[in-house]
């Protein structure tokens, strides 16, 4: 995967599931189509203009970015934020999903994004009574091919769970969610601070079945290989991925975007994805922006508590959104985690 893979549209048919609907988007100059692609589906549709998308996903970035304000400020504000940032939602849902949603039939909705709309928050998008993710189990892919690899990739099924945290004073709440998530992972081995360290992470990532990150992230806009994240003796670059092997069943990184309030065209995003599935994980778990409060570690307990009562992946990562709504009802804290890779 360290290079564009691609599979006969048949090859990927066989790999998708029943319940399952593949929804691709692609550019052609300014125009933007998408492609559903399910076992017996094949449509492909105009959909919008990306300048008009352009415009709505900048205004939502902006409220999200309101979160960096003061907490008093959030707590005084907080329905009014709500309802603002729903209603861009509500925006690109009506650019990105209503021009073809009577199509959506399947359970499980595979969103495979093109350009800036890496950066969009689909299973939140809003039709005005429900977000999508009330309707359907949601992942992603950088392709639909790497989307047929993972389905057919072997991974640990057995051995530790791997826990890094390296908190910092920008990300004090990184603690509480690693000693959240021991208590819900089986055979945790959990390193903190200078203990969670690239020789840790080389010695026992391979062996391990899930591996979870809590960091930040440094993301190079000028050369994406040279992004990287942070443990606790070193950067790990995107570079040092690709030479990594970690067969793990699903790695978490919780910490790890350029954040919405960053000019990009997604591509350290798909960049970084592509190195962790190169590693070899089956499954990844990714931010498409900060949030380290108490929130992520009420997420991710809440994540993982119903991975390990058997739900899937895409169900486990719906249910604990649905969960962490209840207590935070703004999307910035409730939707940032996006599943990529095998559901």
């Amino acid at each position: 995967m360290q290079t564009p893979t691609h599979l006969p549209v048949d090859t990927i048919r066989t790999a998708i599931p029943d319940d399952t609907l593949l929804v691709e988007y692609f550019r052609v100059r300014d125009r933007i189509l998408v492609c559903l692609l399910g076992k017996k589906t094949l449509e492909i549709l105009p959909v919008t203009l990306e300048t008009r998308v352009a415009g709505f996903l900048r205004l939502l970035q902006f409220q999200l970015s309101k979160f960096r304000l003061d907490r008093q400020y959030l707590e005084r504000f907080q329905d009014s934020l709500v309802r603002a940032t729903q209603a861009h939602l509500k925006e690109l849902y009506d650019e990105l999903v209503a021009p073809f949603a009577e199509r959506l039939k399947a359970r499980h909705l595979v969103f495979v994004p093109h350009g800036l709309l890496h950066y969009a928050p689909f299973h939140a998008l809003f039709d005005g009574q429900a977000h999508l993710i009330d309707r359907h189990t949601v992942s992603y892919s950088p392709s639909a091919s790497i989307y047929a690899l993972c389905q057919t990739r072997s991974a640990n099924v057995s051995g530790p769970s791997l826990v890094l945290g390296i908190p910092d004073p920008q990300a004090p709440a990184i603690s509480e969610e690693v000693q959240a998530i021991r208590r819900v992972l089986p055979q945790p081995e959990v390193f903190l601070g200078k203990d969670a360290s690239e020789d840790i992470l080389r010695s026992k990532g391979p062996t391990s079945q899930f591996i979870h990150i809590a960091t930040h992230g440094h993301f190079r806009q000028d050369n994406p290989m040279f992004s990287s994240i942070r443990l606790g003796n070193s950067f790990l670059s995107l570079y040092d991925l690709y030479q990594l092997k970690l067969p793990v069943e699903l790695m978490t990184l919780s910490g790890c975007s350029t954040g919405l309030n960053v000019v990009a065209a997604g591509d350290e995003l798909i960049g970084l994805a592509r190195g962790l599935l190169h590693a070899g994980a089956q499954s990844l778990v990714l931010s498409l922006w900060d949030v380290h409060d108490r929130s992520t570690a009420e997420y991710m307990r809440a994540f993982y508590g119903f991975l390990q009562q058997g739900k899937s992946k895409a169900e486990a990562l719906r249910e604990a959104m649905l969960h962490l709504r209840a207590s935070y009802p703004h999307p910035y804290q409730w939707a940032p985690f996006i599943l990529i890779g095998k559901a």
